[in-house]
């Protein structure tokens, strides 16, 4: 959620946010099972949310994570 409402960088911050929650996943063999384009929307809605809404924003963010990521599978 910070990564994409505090704007630490110039420009990116919506990617950074996403890579940084692919490696975090990738760290507790978990992936996302979702479509590009579905994530970049949801980014977009966080970005795009009022300052007031944070928990609901979070929760948000948490019932995406948990709808869209499993158990990854080592070989």
């Amino acid at each position: 959620y910070l990564m994409i409402k505090n704007h630490p960088f110039q420009n990116g911050n919506k990617r950074v946010a996403v890579i940084t929650l692919y490696y975090f996943l990738h760290m507790n063999n978990r992936r996302l099972k979702v479509g590009n384009r579905r994530l970049y929307e949801f980014a977009k809605e966080v970005a795009a949310s009022e300052a007031t809404d944070r928990e609901r924003v979070v929760a948000d963010i948490r019932s995406f994570i948990v709808e869209f990521s499993e158990k990854e599978k080592v070989d």
